[in-house]
């Protein structure tokens, strides 16, 4: 087993847009969520579904369409039901894991995320946040304030997914870089987190403990890329992260001085456990230009009118030295949120416990769901689907099918979008949620 299940152990780790991004031009760049407005406060409104326009929603360099779902390559050992238990496994080397003298998993899912010992199908939302940019930090000049400022509103939130079927929730720290969240220098370099990121930070945790939900941070999206004279929220300083991560020294000063401490405040938390997973930033390819690194994937094509762009060599070396801080302060494992499966190559190397995908109406029509992984070469770790329409809207399948379909074709799990998003609404998508929930009852829980 990697060496994260020993700190996993050690710390009691047991559980953690398409373009959910930037909506300020009202519907056509940004996909499935992002900033609402540039006016001031508009809570969790967001910009309806669509690719960025950068991003050429077609196919890419294609792989081809209309594949059958083939055999499965995963799926539960056993159909167990009830709260899981510590479980045991083995490394895929077949040396005895630290697991090895925990007892047995009672309902091990073969194909799934292994954490503190369980082998489960990662299932649940995204929220991704309730106040876009104010969650963690707070947004004092338009009176938003953090998670530890609104906890009777979160609760409910995260009680209600309890309620139907949710496990994990994916959980966006700092979309964009502005107003109270990170403390800035003369030279425009991160010197520590601001306003009440770390109090909120706890807070989540607390709150998620209360609820008996998990969590999966998000540190970063491709929103935070955006040049700081893109449509400026009213009233808010901004910064953007492409010339920080562009810059080896500047881009350790953002590892050392934001990615450590949120690391750190995680790691202090009584309910560190409620941390499952971490990903680093959701939906990176956006925020890219030039050639893939790996594996003959299309090129990136992010929008440079609006963004800051990175090169995918700057934009994997974010990940990867995140990564090792993310997972020797916490143990946790990490992922980065790719915002598709054409660019399925793009993080094989970023020093990442388990893959995540996003999948939408127009990936899906030129790279489907149910072509078998092994056609996406993706076998080597676990592939979450961390994010996916909850109407199923422009995917000309169910909810049930799709989810049932991850399952059993061998996907790690399933995270559908959105509880703030309105164009993808979480009060009547709910129920669908619970049924599969209900039909896996201990698969589907850390």
């Amino acid at each position: 087993m990697r060496n994260w299940l020993l700190l996993v152990g050690v710390l009691q780790l047991s559980v953690a847009g398409f373009g959910c991004g930037d909506g300020l031009d009202g519907g056509g760049e940004g996909g499935t969520g992002g900033e609402a407005g540039n006016s001031g406060p508009s809570g969790s409104n967001s910009s309806g579904a669509g690719a960025p326009a950068s991003s050429g929603a077609g196919a890419g360099s294609s792989t081809g369409s209309g594949a059958g779902a083939g055999e499965p390559t995963g799926g539960p050992a056993s159909t167990g039901s009830g709260d899981p238990v510590a479980g045991s496994s083995t490394s895929s080397g077949g040396e005895p894991s630290e697991c090895a003298g925990a007892g047995e998993d009672e309902c091990p899912f073969e194909a799934g995320v292994e954490i503190a010992c369980r082998l489960r199908f990662m299932y649940g939302v995204n929220y991704a946040w309730r106040d876009f940019g104010a969650d963690f930090g707070g947004q004092s000049k338009w009176s938003q304030a953090g998670i530890s400022g609104k906890k009777s509103q979160v609760l409910a939130d995260l009680q209600d997914m309890r309620a139907h079927g949710v496990d994990v929730v994916r959980w966006w720290i700092y979309p964009r870089f502005y107003g109270d969240q990170i403390n800035f220098d003369g030279q425009g370099n991160p010197t520590g987190l601001g306003g009440t990121s770390t109090q909120d930070i706890l807070a989540a945790l607390d709150l998620a403990d209360q609820a008996q939900v998990n969590v999966m941070f998000t540190l970063f999206s491709f929103d935070g890329f955006h040049k700081t004279s893109y449509n400026p929220p009213n009233g808010l300083s901004v910064a953007s992260m492409g010339p920080l991560v562009a810059d080896a020294g500047r881009r350790a000063k953002l590892i050392e001085n934001v990615v450590r401490p949120i690391a750190r405040t995680v790691a202090s938390s009584p309910h560190r456990d409620r941390m499952l997973a971490w990903d680093v930033i959701n939906e990176p390819e956006w925020a890219m230009t030039g050639p893939s690194l790996y594996g003959g994937d299309p090129a990136f094509e992010g929008d440079s009118s609006k963004f800051d762009l990175v090169t995918h060599q700057q934009m994997e070396a974010l990940a990867k030295e995140s990564a090792a801080v993310l997972r020797g302060e916490t143990g946790a494992p990490v992922s980065v949120g790719s915002a598709a499966i054409k660019w399925g190559q793009a993080w094989t190397r970023s020093d990442v416990d388990f893959y995540q995908v996003h999948m939408y109406g127009w990936v899906n029509d030129h790279f489907p769901y149910n072509k078998p992984l092994s056609e996406y070469r993706l076998t080597d770790k676990p592939v979450v689907m961390g994010e996916f329409p909850i109407n199923m809207a422009e995917m000309d399948v169910g909810y049930d099918k799709f989810v049932g379909d991850l399952y059993n074709m061998g996907y790690a799990g399933a995270l559908s979008w959105s509880i703030t998003d309105r164009n993808f609404p979480w009060s009547s998508n709910k129920t669908t949620v619970k049924a599969f929930a209900d039909q896996h009852p201990c698969e589907t829980r850390y």
